[in-house]
């Protein structure tokens, strides 16, 4: 898989999901298959950008990752709690 860092990137860097629940879907494309579901709060790390998207790694799940859009995604957690 071919990932593109943008000057925005940067990896490493973690977001919290800001809409009640969010796709990620499997690759940085809206027809892209979603690949599962996660709610509002949920902790995530970002590995690169591509596309207006932020691929992601999702916290405490076993290494689950995809793609979310880069809009549904904060710099804090949007409810206060720590998950």
């Amino acid at each position: 898989m071919f990932i593109s860092f943008g000057l925005s990137a940067s990896p490493g860097q973690f977001h919290y999901v800001k809409v009640l629940q969010a796709e990620i879907k499997e690759s940085a494309s809206d027809t892209s298959r979603t690949k599962f579901v996660v709610a509002i709060g949920r902790k995530l790390v970002e590995f690169g950008r591509q596309d207006g998207y932020i691929l992601v790694g999702i916290d405490r799940t076993g290494g689950k990752d995809g793609w979310i859009k880069g809009g549904l995604v904060a710099p804090t957690d949007p409810d206060g709690v720590a998950y």
